[in-house]
């Protein structure tokens, strides 16, 4: 049975019960992260394991194989472009040397001067450096060729093995995706596993135990384990299907919150019917079809809900039994114990505090 709360406390105790709600719900959903956290650390299939069963060795060997040609080849054509960049050098600096002999030798060829001994020797060493190095650059070049274009094979080699490697690597990425969508499966079964006793126990006792004294401890605990089961749906379940889990439930409580709402306007439960009678009681309102009370000295005026505030209070009378005039409710009656004037759909006599059952209209 609902407890009744007569006493609510200071608000200061009461704003401390919110705010311990409030950690306790943090607390209870850290608690249950921590958990699914351990459970998310199951190891899964690992792609390199998987493509070991549909990836061919032989295939991976040779494209390493033809990897470590090129790489050496690289660095070969790399050498060799360093060499011809210092030959070339050396012949420019040949061919300086080379000019400037053969200026001075015209030079004095026109003074009819012959040329020394040793700068013509000099000369002829230049011609003949100057022509190696040009042999030589050549043949660096011709070598140059024939491993760019051993590269080039090299290159379309791999890029056919490449497209094999891959062809199997797809083979194995769709297999992995199978086993690890399986274990997702799994790890999401293991999660509910833990969650949904929690939320059946947490829906327990939010039918049964909502209206006791430990009523924010339920919702605490409970809003934690739904919003953790919320999480763990989305994270695991596909997208389509997690929509339709999500409507399914949202639709399920809102069909449980419709009838729970027409069931307390058809079958009220004591407190509702009391809260209801105070409020039209309070706004000069019958509580069964809201026709204005017009009893006394408020038999003359006229107000709506927004207006009932701004009435102008006026003198008083000797009190009367009153009936609704529109629904034929008697709203106030003689007190059975003392005999005046009491509010005819409230527990308590003003006058003497007697005491009757509220029951509906």
């Amino acid at each position: 049975m609902k407890e009744t709360n007569k006493h609510k406390g200071p608000w200061l105790h009461r704003l401390g019960i919110g705010v311990l709600t409030v950690a306790l719900t943090l607390l209870a959903f850290w608690l249950l992260d921590f958990v699914m956290d351990d459970i998310g650390t199951l190891r899964g299939p690992q792609f390199e394991d998987t493509a070991k069963k549909f990836v061919s060795q032989s295939l991976l060997d040779e494209a390493k194989g033809v990897d470590r040609q090129l790489a050496d080849i690289g660095r070969q054509i790399s050498d060799q472009k360093e060499r011809q960049r210092l030959l070339r050098d050396s012949t420019s600096g040949f061919q300086r040397t080379m000019n400037q002999l053969l200026d001075m030798q015209r030079t004095r060829l026109e003074k009819g001067v012959a040329l020394p001994e040793a700068q013509q020797k000099a000369l002829s060493d230049s011609v003949e450096l100057f022509l190696a190095n040009q042999k030589r650059d050549q043949e660096l070049t011709e070598d140059i060729t024939k491993l760019s274009e051993r590269q080039r094979s090299l290159q379309a080699e791999k890029r056919t093995l490449d497209e094999k490697i891959e062809a199997q690597r797809e083979v194995a990425r769709k297999d992995w995706k199978r086993l690890d969508r399986r274990h997702e499966l799994k790890l999401a079964c293991l999660k509910l596993l833990v969650l949904l006793p929690l939320l059946a126990a947490a829906s327990w006792l939010f039918l049964k135990k909502r209206g006791t004294m430990y009523a924010q401890l339920i919702y605490a605990t409970g809003s934690a384990v739904l919003w953790q089961t919320v999480l763990v749906i989305h994270q695991h379940f596909p997208t389509r299907y997690f929509k339709y889990i999500i409507l399914s439930a949202a639709i399920g409580i809102v069909i449980y919150l419709l009838a729970l709402l027409l069931r307390m306007i058809r079958f009220p439960k004591a407190n509702v019917l009391l809260k209801q009678y105070r409020e039209s009681y309070e706004h000069f309102f019958c509580p069964v079809c809201e026709y204005p009370i017009r009893r006394g000295p408020m038999r003359f005026l006229a107000w709506t809900r927004r207006s009932v505030r701004k009435l102008t209070p006026a003198a008083t009378e000797t009190d009367m039994p009153y009936t609704c005039p529109a629904c034929g409710t008697a709203l106030y009656e003689h007190c059975t114990s003392c005999k005046e004037v009491r509010h005819s759909l409230l527990p308590h006599c003003e006058h003497c505090g007697a005491e009757k059952p509220v029951t509906g209209a």
